[in-house]
């Protein structure tokens, strides 16, 4: 058995053993919407599995994700870039090894990381949130094809945290407890979203949520087996920032190479006299006016040509160091895309 193949069952056997504890919550939570297991079965088309990233950062080698998915066709993990929106810290004996053992049972304890088959992070987006389903981690974001479910594993909390709610498309029991738990209180993945939401959600409409610019509000899908544009990937959703840069040039060859469709989101910008000292820290104004454009903006244009003024570095088990360069850029990114604003004209064509 390959790894990823052995990493997925690890999953799946987890949820089966929750699975009375999880009908229980939900019944216990909406008690309205009927039994589990009619509603498991509509995972399987309910949202789309999402990775959001930042197409313009460069990685090991000198590339950027843009110019490595026009050159190559695929999208490839940490462990083989150095790079991450998310904790870097995919060396041997760091924070992602120990958590990937934790959760896939040691399956990747033994692989190559050159291989390129660790998983890849995403996202379930049963929202269909207009930034993707995870966008702290990115201001683009793939849209994966359907058949891609079959090999992807899901988690309620981020992955490094050790979280007791996962489960597969097949096997989403605890997934749609956490859920059905989160809209009985009216806020169904972070949103201002209720039972009725989740029901519709579910049956495959979309909520009119649009951009709903919550970092934490997402369902963490891992993708096993590898990403490769022209078989797994049905669009690139791009902020509109890029539009005219050498990312949307490499980006479109790979839509067009690939055939897949090349879009664009609504945007997030954010002006340097609205930027708050007490969410990401009291360093983020004056980071935000050494970083921000002529007009005072800050975008993720503006933070990308930022982060490319820093040479490349290795990551430490630990990931980035605090108030690191990177760390700091992620933080205003998370700043720009929580308290920002969409992009004056922008919109997804």
């Amino acid at each position: 058995m390959t790894a990823w193949k052995a990493a997925i069952d690890a999953v799946a056997e987890r949820a089966r053993r929750a699975r009375s504890d999880a009908t229980d919550r939900w019944a216990a939570s909406v008690p309205g919407l009927d039994t589990l297991d009619p509603w498991s079965a509509r995972v399987l088309s309910a949202g789309r599995v999402t990775v959001n990233f930042h197409p313009d950062r460069v990685a090991r080698g000198g590339r950027t994700v843009a110019e490595g998915l026009a050159t190559d066709g695929v999208y490839r993990s940490q462990w083989v870039t150095g790079i991450s929106a998310g904790s870097r810290s995919a060396v041997h004996g760091g924070e992602r090894q120990r958590f990937e053992h934790e959760l896939f049972a040691g399956a990747y304890d033994q692989v190559d990381p050159a291989a390129g088959i660790h998983p890849i992070y995403g996202a379930f987006d049963l929202l269909c949130d207009a930034h993707g389903g995870s966008p702290r981690f990115g201001s683009a974001f793939l849209v994966l094809r359907p058949h891609v479910r079959e090999r992807t594993t899901l988690c309620a909390g981020d992955s490094h945290r050790g979280p007791s709610d996962v489960g597969t498309f097949a096997t989403p029991w605890s997934i749609l407890a956490v859920v059905a738990e989160q809209a009985a209180s009216g806020a169904l993945l972070d949103r201002d979203l209720d039972v009725e939401d989740l029901r519709r959600a579910l049956a495959g409409a979309r909520p009119p949520t649009g951009a709903s610019r919550e970092l934490d509000g997402y369902v963490e899908a891992q993708v096993h087996g590898g990403v490769t544009l022209a078989d797994d990937v049905e669009a690139i959703v791009v902020d509109p920032s890029f539009r005219g840069t050498r990312v949307e040039e490499h980006l479109s060859t790979a839509a067009e190479r690939c055939g897949f469709e090349l879009a664009w989101h609504c945007g997030s910008e954010l002006h340097v006299d609205r930027v708050p000292d007490d969410f990401r820290g009291e360093e983020m104004p004056a980071l935000a006016r050494r970083v921000a454009g002529s007009g005072g903006v800050v975008d993720a244009r503006a933070i990308g040509l930022a982060a490319a003024r820093e040479p490349f570095q290795e990551s430490g088990p630990s990931g980035d160091a605090p108030g690191s360069t990177p760390q700091q850029l992620k933080y205003l990114w998370h700043t720009v895309l929580r308290h920002g604003t969409d992009a004056p004209g922008a919109g997804r064509t």
